[in-house]
């Protein structure tokens, strides 16, 4: 398709007769084949096409495409680059599998890319902070510590995209991307800007600057924190070689050396808890704000978590009596359901509970893949929250223990994922290499509780004695090992197992 821009602006390129065309013909066939594309498994029944706001003199654009998927309607951010000269379309020109649409100005041609590609548009988008330029409903916002940085160095994508891309600026900024946008507050910009300005909290990226068409934010900056990779793929890593030495040069029956010791990224236990536990103070730091003030946690609210996770373990358990799973974890969904009358009766009574804590926001997703590794030390990263939930969900005020059962949660799947791919026996932990695998589970959950127990004294929005701790966290391990087990059963069912067996564990436990 060749679209028309007398003027050289890609808004003109898109407006017009081609424009149309432009929405009902291209775009989508284009979007499903988009990581970032939520309705992938949907039909498309319209696109529409909102300029934003223009850069560079036109030559980039703005663009928000509302969707209709089945019967939602959906909105992303698509930037669009217009880059003149037939070089940008010849074969093995560097964006053309990046290429939209040719553009025609007169006897001038060139290419519209989806501009997330174009080098050009990260910079314009930093310049427009640093200057806190607005224009129309556009407004750019940048802090004193983004105009103190000079030239940060030349920009580069991060990663896979999915539902935002990355851009690093040499090691001095990230430039987020939010590619599937909504109306309203961004938790991920807004929880990074009260940790920044408000609660001081070191640990995570330092808050710069967002880019906002009215309530709707579409990009943020933020500081570059030198790393060494998440979390999970560290832990990973560092435990493939762990398991596969103590199965291949460990003779049978030999007993385990240092059987509790791990060094660093193993060994992250302490100061992760402690990291998470000051996470959360700050989150409960003392302010007029109400979307950061704290409320109390009342019975109404408990009845209501209660009467949530009940009804997905009841339609857990209605699925589990269908299914057909693997040998391996049958066993695991057959003691589940013997025990399910346990599992209801013990969801159902953290209702009952009295804790006199408050309730404040919190991280919303926490797992190992949240985590960055900084030399001996870790940042907390990523506050958007589960991508399923809406933004009013995702900011909602709840238990920091929410968090703590979600990283609990991703230490056994982080033990889990190496027995599955080493062959060692994940259902019965047999195996010295499982055996380490497993010392190293018990030995991080341990040390990560210990630290966030020893840290966490005195928070207002955690419960003070230890009793209504307890209880409020198995709930919540509770209930998150019931999301995933469902998870696993429409995606993974051989995966089943770990999730049954945190139940199962935390159920067992119960009865001691």
């Amino acid at each position: 398709m060749t679209l028309d821009a007398p003027d050289g602006r890609a808004a003109t390129a898109i407006g017009g007769q081609g424009g149309r065309l432009f929405q009902t013909d291209v775009l989508p066939q284009w979007l499903p084949s988009q990581r970032w594309f939520a309705g992938k498994d949907k039909g498309i029944g319209a696109v529409r096409m909102t300029p934003l706001g223009s850069l560079g003199q036109g030559e980039h654009e703005l663009v928000s495409l509302d969707v209709t998927v089945g019967d939602q309607q959906q909105s992303y951010l698509l930037p669009l680059s217009a880059r003149w000269g037939d070089e940008n379309l010849r074969p093995g020109a560097p964006k053309l599998s990046h290429t939209l649409a040719r553009i025609r100005d007169a006897a001038r041609v060139g290419a519209l890319i989806d501009g997330a590609f174009d080098e050009r548009l990260p910079r314009l988008l930093l310049d427009a902070l640093k200057e806190n330029r607005s224009d129309g409903a556009m407004r750019f916002e940048g802090t004193e510590a983004l105009r103190r940085i000079g030239d940060p160095g030349d920009p580069r994508q991060l990663g896979a995209e999915q539902s935002n891309l990355s851009i690093a600026f040499g090691d001095k900024i990230i430039l987020k991307l939010y590619r599937r946008i909504r109306e309203g507050e961004q938790p991920d910009v807004e929880v990074a800007k009260f940790l920044t300005e408000v609660a001081g909290y070191k640990n995570t990226p330092r808050y710069l600057g967002q880019a906002a068409h009215g309530p709707v934010i579409l990009a943020a900056a933020f500081a570059f924190v030198p790393n060494q990779g998440d979390a999970w793929s560290g832990i990973v890593k560092a435990l493939e070689p762990e398991m596969r030495e103590r199965e291949t040069r460990l003779p049978a029956g030999a007993a385990q050396p240092d059987a509790a010791r791990f060094d660093f990224p193993l060994g992250i236990g302490a100061l992760l808890g402690r990291r998470t536990a000051e996470l959360h103070k700050a989150l409960a730091t003392e302010t007029d704000d109400p979307a950061f003030a704290t409320a109390d946690l009342t019975p109404d609210q408990l009845g209501r978590w209660a009467a949530d996770a009940v009804s997905e373990a009841q339609a857990l358990i209605a699925r589990l009596e269908q299914a057909h799973l693997p040998e391996a974890v049958a066993p695991l969904a057959r003691s589940l359901l013997d025990q399910r009358e346990a599992l209801l009766a013990r969801l159902r009574a953290v209702a009952e509970l009295a804790p006199a804590c408050k309730l404040s926001r919190i991280h919303g997703d926490f797992h190992l893949g949240q985590v960055l590794l900084v030399s001996d030390d870790v940042a907390i990263i990523d506050f958007e929250g589960e991508p399923a939930r809406s933004l009013a969900e995702r900011r909602e005020k709840s238990s920091p223990l929410r968090d703590v059962a979600g990283m609990l949660r991703s230490f056994d799947y982080a033990a889990m994922s190496v027995a599955s791919r080493q062959g060692g026996s994940s259902a019965s932990g047999a195996g010295r290499g499982m055996e380490r695998v497993e010392a190293w589970r018990r030995t991080v959950a341990r040390d990560f509780l210990e630290a966030y127990d020893a840290h966490s004294q005195g928070a207002p929005n955690l419960p003070a004695d230890a009793g209504s701790r307890k209880v409020l966290l198995d709930f919540f391990l509770l209930h998150k090992a019931i999301y995933e087990a469902g998870y696993e059963l429409s995606n993974r069912p051989a995966w089943i197992g770990i999730p049954l067996r945190g139940i199962l564990d935390l159920l067992e436990r119960s009865g001691e």
